[in-house]
């Protein structure tokens, strides 16, 4: 059912949601197990995640070297990775990969909201929103907006859109009223729930995620914004009742745990940042998902006649051990990876 906005947020959203990474075994893979951001400093972004996200460090160190060729990386290239985690959690991770040897340019370089192209950014919770805008100021963070309160249905909320290093924005939520259950593991910084893609066909974007990748909806507004004023996309105030937004929120079980959010804009157009959205370039570089029924996700990518740009190889990927996986892209760049524990 379509209904105006009041004022768009990351619309990511407001209602708790399970941590398994599966709903139902019967479907061919779960809601993204984490976000892979590819950075010029790992050692920065392990700092923020461990004091001001209040996250964990579960692994680090030198990668399979496979990884090389299935990237398609030139030869001498070395890449270290460090896996950040939400305490308590086993999913939502955030993987920080550094690729030195290779040319590497921001995927989404001095972006605005309304650029399209990869993934714009992923979103976590947040306890203190206060205390978190103090901390992250502090280090250098910058957003568009200060945080932005609003209400929503029954809920009232704060979001804030933030930019760091090497051009990686995420979406901070605080849940103002009613009090936020089912979220035990919450202390500063939540695990990463959704992630959102600025796409300028959103038709064609949900088709490749509904129609050919079988995801379902859990989400959908259209509308632009009742009144004028401040809004977290940064959009003009007196703009913000003449632009319609138009969101989806999808996740193969319809759930807000692990969904892909795609968000487009009718009457604002920028830059397209799709060609960019490629090993190893800067940014958020992709989403991984685990699947649960190898080959009939394979067979699932050649009935859809949906390309594979990466793979399907075999490497270690840690702590998960030795997987198979595979790399897709949307139909405007966002690069998705899924990897399986097992050959069947």
């Amino acid at each position: 059912m379509r209904h105006a906005l009041r004022l768009f947020v990351g619309l990511v959203i407001w209602m708790g949601a399970s941590s398994s990474i599966f709903a139902e075994e019967s479907k061919p893979f779960g809601g993204f197990q984490e976000v892979v951001l590819s950075v010029q400093d790992i050692e920065t972004w392990k700092t923020f995640f461990t004091n001001a996200a209040g996250w964990e460090l579960r692994h680090e160190g030198s990668i399979d070297g496979r990884l090389n060729e299935y990237w398609d990386l030139p030869d001498g290239v070395a890449i270290t990775e460090a896996l950040m985690a939400n305490v308590g959690t086993e999913t939502g991770f955030v993987r920080l990969v550094s690729i030195s040897g290779a040319e590497r340019a921001v995927i989404r370089s001095n972006d605005q909201s309304w650029d399209t192209g990869g993934i714009f950014n992923f979103n976590m919770r947040v306890k203190d929103m206060a205390a978190a805008r103090e901390e992250l100021e502090a280090l250098g963070f910058q957003a568009s907006t200060d945080p932005t309160e609003f209400t929503f249905g029954p809920f009232r909320v704060k979001e804030w859109i933030v930019r760091g290093p090497d051009g990686v924005r995420f979406a901070l939520i605080e849940r103002i009223e009613p009090v936020l259950e089912g979220w035990p593991n919450l202390r500063k910084f939540s695990r990463a729930f959704n992630s959102t893609q600025v796409v300028a066909d959103i038709d064609s974007t949900l088709a490749f995620y509904r129609d050919k990748l079988g995801m379902e909806i859990y989400l959908e507004n259209v509308g632009a914004s009742a009144e004028e004023g401040p809004n977290v996309l940064g959009l003009p105030h007196n703009l913000t009742t003449q632009i319609p937004r138009t969101v989806y929120i999808l996740h193969p079980d319809g759930l807000n745990e692990g969904s892909v959010e795609i968000l487009s804009f009718d009457g604002a157009a920028g830059r397209d940042f799709s060609d960019r959205a490629v090993p190893p370039n800067r940014g958020i570089l992709g989403l991984r998902f685990p699947v649960n029924d190898w080959n009939g996700f394979l067979e699932r990518l050649s009935e859809k006649e949906i390309p594979i740009v990466a793979g399907p190889t075999a490497l270690e990927l840690k702590p998960y051990g030795i997987v198979n996986i595979v790399a897709i892209q949307s139909p405007e760049g966002a690069w998705l990876e899924f990897f399986s524990t097992s050959s069947e």
